[in-house]
């Protein structure tokens, strides 16, 4: 009965996302899991300096947004999985095995972003209803939690946009002159 709202195999397959697959077995990609400590900092600073959030009902639109986008995102995402579980029927099988990684990854990225939107939701709009001031402004523990969410979110939104080009690059082709992993030559005079 609980196993519908188990989300520890998503978080579970975004942290093993943070890894880097240049090498066999894949290694813990340091800096990125790093970058994940980032909203404690965000969450101990504001905490401690007790900032605030000046417009909190900008950041939950924002955030509503980014909810849905990522989830759209994972549509399409699944689609082309679908598209590249077809192509490995044919005979360039190991070709495509980078490109279903990239996207599986990318995959438990969108969904635990999509997770971490819905609980910062939540929390802005508790926030906004327990711990106002006159102004309007969101304070204390629900700022600061707010602001450690928003934080996570925007990091993997980071992680994300390198990592949906890379997949669109790959799976469709792009002309070297296009592709933006690829450096120009430099024109002999």
């Amino acid at each position: 009965m609980f196993s519908r709202f188990n989300f520890i195999p998503v978080l579970r397959g975004h942290w093993k996302g943070l890894t880097d697959g240049r090498y066999t077995p894949p290694r813990p990609d340091i800096s990125a899991r790093l970058a994940t400590l980032v909203p404690i900092g965000v969450f101990v600073l504001m905490w401690l300096r007790q900032g605030r959030l000046s417009t909190p009902g900008a950041l939950l639109t924002g955030v509503s947004l980014l909810a849905g986008g990522m989830l759209s995102a994972f549509t399409h995402l699944s689609t082309l999985r679908l598209k590249v579980k077809e192509w490995v029927g044919s005979s360039e099988v190991s070709r495509y095995e980078v490109e279903k990684g990239m996207l599986d990854e990318t995959a438990a990225h969108l969904l635990t972003g999509s997770l971490l939107c819905a609980l910062d939701a939540a929390s802005l709009v508790i926030g906004m209803n327990v711990s106002v001031t006159k102004d309007g402004h969101l304070y204390g523990f629900w700022a600061a939690f707010a602001a450690a969410i928003s934080s996570y979110v925007l990091i993997i939104f980071l992680f994300l946009v390198p990592r949906l080009y890379s997949a669109y690059v790959e799976m469709n082709d792009v002309s070297p002159n296009l592709n933006g992993f690829v450096e120009r030559q430099k024109r002999k005079r």
